[in-house]
């Protein structure tokens, strides 16, 4: 069991009740949930993302963004958000100190995304994560002792430093909130 396992349940039981709320548009659980296994397949037939892999993602708020996590939580990888209002050399450090195997941006951080491009790193607009195929879209050998999240502070003592969270830290986090 993974958290997205929370999104699999709603969207069974009531599959149109509200998800997300984004530019005065409604995505119900079963749409959410759609997006999700789209995304953990692309990721782990397209790009080989796997357990323990790294995900980087750079730009504003957006759903596709929280689809990207529960995709990650799936697979038992780790999403690796950052800081758009970074310097291309502090973003370079922060994927080269995360180990990311892939960089996912929203269109507005096209130029930045591309010129932070290096060998063994995908560099792909967030919005072309699709694959309906049907193929597999998980990792059996994944549970809530997985790390979902590497998040950066701010350096302000030195270069950023990453603080892993895992999916049972977030998942508590969120039914105590």
């Amino acid at each position: 069991m993974d958290i997205s396992t929370w999104i699999d349940r709603h969207a069974a039981f009531d599959g149109k009740r509200p998800a997300l709320y984004f530019n005065g548009t409604w995505t119900g659980y079963a749409g959410l949930r759609a997006r999700i296994l789209e995304t953990a397949r692309f990721l782990k037939h397209e790009r080989g993302i796997s357990r323990g892999d790294r995900v980087a993602f750079l730009g504003l708020n957006h759903p596709d963004m929280l689809a990207l996590l529960f995709a990650c939580a799936r697979l038992g990888a780790m999403l690796v958000p950052l800081n758009w209002r970074l310097a291309e050399r502090e973003l370079a450090f922060v994927l080269g100190d995360s180990g990311a195997k892939v960089l996912l941006h929203t269109d507005a951080f096209a130029r930045t995304a591309n010129a932070l491009a290096r060998p063994g790193l995908f560099v792909e607009p967030l919005d072309a994560l699709r694959d309906t195929t049907g193929r597999d879209d998980s990792n059996p050998h994944v549970d809530l002792s997985c790390m979902l999240l590497l998040v950066y502070t701010s350096g302000t003592t030195g270069r950023p430093k990453g603080a892993v969270l895992r999916q049972d830290t977030i998942l508590w986090n969120a039914l105590n909130s």
